[in-house]
Parts: structure tokens; C-alpha cells; sequence
């Protein structure tokens, strides 16, 4: 993959250069670039695509510390510079949604359009507990790639959700060792520093503050039991509130995972409906 320098860190990219304006993907906590392949099948025709793996995570640099939301803003401030974009439409998921949402009121001059994907939000304490699994599978090896698939397929956010998107995510979430072993490319303590700094973050004082056009998804559906999911109805009304020009889409039969990564026809209308704007 191609690499852009940031802050020294050196980071892995992919891009699908499509002729329309550009958008720029920002993945979430413990995840990695290929979880936008959906939004590449449904937007890559007409605009320019590009992801790109985290700091700590995926086939980027995993620096010992430095993870909070202004040091990954710094990091994406120098992407757009590399590219040469003075403006783009940036999509977030999760912590990409955090990301881009601070991003955007430190810099509203660079961001054309926001789209926040179930994310943008102060992370409940109960979340974390959600995303028990994700975080445990960090530093664990697998006997192979068989092994650690069977077992994400088997959690209940997925049960009866499997798609081609989930296969294709979670064969790049792993690095093969020389015994065949797999293990989660994310960095166990880069997880950990940006938990620490997540809560310490008050998400909320942005809101008000956004400037440019903004689409909110909202999965309603939870991970590990029915009513656990990332954002509540109360709390992605109350965000569409506060952010001005702002357009709430709740997704119905998706959870935190599916959301992004599957084929959601209300999904698909409401981006193409969201970016054909000016």
C-alpha cells in the first residue's frame, strides 16, 4: 500500500481515483481500511476514495504512545496536505466519526461535508463493555485464520449478519505469524491509551460548532445483548439538534458493525441524495 508520512509516523493508504470530489475515510477503534469497501462499491464511480489505517492500527506505524483525537487530526491534516485536497468530504465510523466531527471545527475550512457513522458522540460506560470482544482479540493468537474467523463469526453482533464485507474485514484484521498463528494487526496498547484519552474526551461542546453539511446514520440494533447499542435514540436526536444543517438516518436491522459493513439500501439513498447537495 501506499504510505503518507505524519508527525514521523508513516502510514498505509489506499485510494480508488474516482473523477468526482473527493471523500476521505476515517475507520474505528480497533479497525482497519477495509471496512470501507462497502461505501467504495456505492460511491467509488463518482468520487475520488480515500481510507486509511489508523495510527496503531492495520499496516500503518504503531508508535508506543501518541492516540488521541488531536494527534490522529494532526495526522489526517497531513493526508489532505499529501493529497493535495484543500477541502473534502470526510466519513467517519465510531472513533472515525470523533475524528472527523473535532477535525471539523478545528478546521472547517478543509471539510466540505461531514458524515458521521454511528459515532460523533461521548463514548456511555456501558460501550465499553459492548466492545468487549473487539478489544479481547488484541495480542491473542489464533491457531489460524480459520480458527479466529469461526470465532468472530460465532458473536452475537454477527449471528445470522455474516457477509462478504465481514470476511473481507476481518482476513485484514490479522497478521499471519511464522507458525501459522493470525493476530490482530491493532496495537493492544494503542487501544488502551485511546480509551484512556475517550473518556477523558466531552464530545457534545463540538456539536454546535459544525459548520458544513452533516449526515448522522444511527444503528439501533445492540452488540452483545438487545438495548446495548453504540448510539441511543435520545442521544443521536440531541446531536442532530446541536449540529446545525444536520440530517439523522436511522438504519433499521443494523447494528454498530453492519451498519457500515453490508448492503443497506437506505443507507446507499441517503448518501447519494446527501452528497448530490451542493
Amino acid at each position: 500500500m501506499p504510505r503518507v508520512t505524519a508527525d514521523g509516523v508513516s502510514l498505509a493508504v489506499k485510494e480508488w481515483p474516482g473523477a468526482g470530489p473527493a471523500i476521505v475515510c476515517i475507520h474505528g477503534l480497533t479497525a482497519n481500511h477495509v471496512c470501507w469497501l462497502s461505501m467504495v462499491d456505492l460511491l467509488a464511480a463518482k468520487h475520488r476514495m480515500i481510507a486509511y489505517d489508523l495510527r496503531g492500527r492495520g499496516d500503518s506505524d504503531k508508535p508506543s504512545t501518541g492516540y488521541s483525537l488531536d494527534q490522529h487530526g494532526g495526522d489526517l491534516l497531513a493526508l489532505l496536505d499529501h493529497f493535495g485536497l484543500k477541502k473534502a468530504v470526510l466519513m467517519g465510523h465510531s472513533l472515525g466519526a470523533h475524528i472527523a466531527l473535532k477535525f471539523s471545527v478545528a478546521h472547517p475550512t478543509r471539510v466540505s461535508k461531514l458524515i458521521l457513522v454511528d459515532g460523533g458522540i461521548d463514548v456511555r460506560a456501558e460501550i465499553i463493555d459492548a466492545l468487549g470482544p473487539a478489544i479481547s482479540r488484541l495480542g491473542i493468537e489464533f491457531p489460524s485464520i480459520d480458527a479466529f474467523l469461526g470465532m468472530m463469526r460465532g458473536l452475537p453482533m454477527f449471528t445470522g449478519r455474516w457477509n462478504d464485507y465481514l470476511e473481507k474485514y476481518f482476513r485484514n484484521d490479522v497478521e499471519t505469524l511464522p507458525s501459522g498463528a493470525v493476530r490482530s494487526k491493532a496495537a493492544k496498547g494503542a487501544i488502551a491509551e485511546e480509551l484512556a484519552n475517550l473518556q477523558r474526551e466531552r464530545l457534545w461542546v463540538y456539536h454546535h460548532q459544525v459548520k458544513c453539511p452533516t449526515l448522522i446514520f444511527r444503528a439501533p440494533d445492540g452488540l452483545l445483548t438487545q438495548t446495548d447499542c453504540l448510539m441511543t435514540q435520545a442521544e443521536s436526536v440531541a446531536m442532530a439538534r446541536a449540529i446545525p444543517r444536520s440530517t439523522l438516518v436511522v438504519v433499521p436491522k443494523t447494528n454498530h458493525y453492519t451498519v457500515l459493513l453490508g448492503r443497506n439500501p437506505r443507507v446507499a439513498s441517503a448518501l447519494r441524495t446527501f452528497l448530490r447537495v451542493r
